[in-house]
């Protein structure tokens, strides 16, 4: 009879675990974190004409900020930013938002030359007034600072995301699930015990 139980109890361990869950949720957030460092784009939110002031609207977060032109970059000339690039960044409530000088090897957009030139952080999601001024710029190709995202700043703000849908609703219902899945195979095995002591 006890090896009857054990086989019966084996046959009913198909329900999914927590642990598993748990393990396959972690890769899928991976999965989908990594997938937005594919879909960085250095111009996702808009561009502004060098020299030019023009309102772009940016979404809560990190932001990166590139100098690009309108160069074949099949044709060998090096994308060289302007010495004298000067640019500001007004958020939607007039305060001046901090800019971090930040640099990297120039790149082909396609229709261009880009390079990474700085980043800011958003604090609110809405439309920010761009300034950018030089006087470099004259004999150049559609100069213009664009603002996109990285694959850093992709994923940075991808997982900031995902961490402020947990803290609210969505957080209380995966927990929910947890604590059912985790509980519910305990509660069966337990009933099926009882239902065999009282048949014994």
């Amino acid at each position: 009879m006890r090896g009857g139980f054990r086989e019966r109890i084996e046959g009913e361990r198909g329900a999914i675990s927590a642990g598993a869950v748990i393990v396959v949720g972690l890769l899928g957030l991976l999965a989908y974190l990594l997938l937005a460092a594919f879909e960085g784009d250095t111009a996702q939110f808009g561009a502004v004409a060098v020299p030019g002031k023009q309102e772009v609207e940016l979404p809560k977060g990190d932001i990166d900020i590139y100098y690009a032109e309108r160069v074949d970059p099949d044709a060998g000339v090096a994308l060289v930013v302007p010495d004298d690039l000067q640019y500001s960044v007004t958020a939607p409530d007039g305060a001046n938002v901090t800019v971090q000088s930040r640099g990297e090897e120039a790149k082909s957009t396609g229709d261009g030359m880009t390079q990474l030139v700085g980043s800011l952080r958003a604090p609110v999601d809405g439309l920010y007034t761009v300034t950018s001024e030089s006087s470099q710029v004259g004999q150049r190709i559609a100069p213009e600072l664009t603002f996109g995202q990285g694959p850093f700043a992709a994923i940075g703000q991808r997982f900031g995301d995902v961490v402020d849908a947990l803290r609210g609703p969505l957080g209380i219902a995966v927990l929910a699930v947890l604590v059912v899945l985790f509980l519910l195979p305990r509660w069966r095995l337990a009933r099926r015990r009882q239902d065999y002591r009282d048949r014994e």
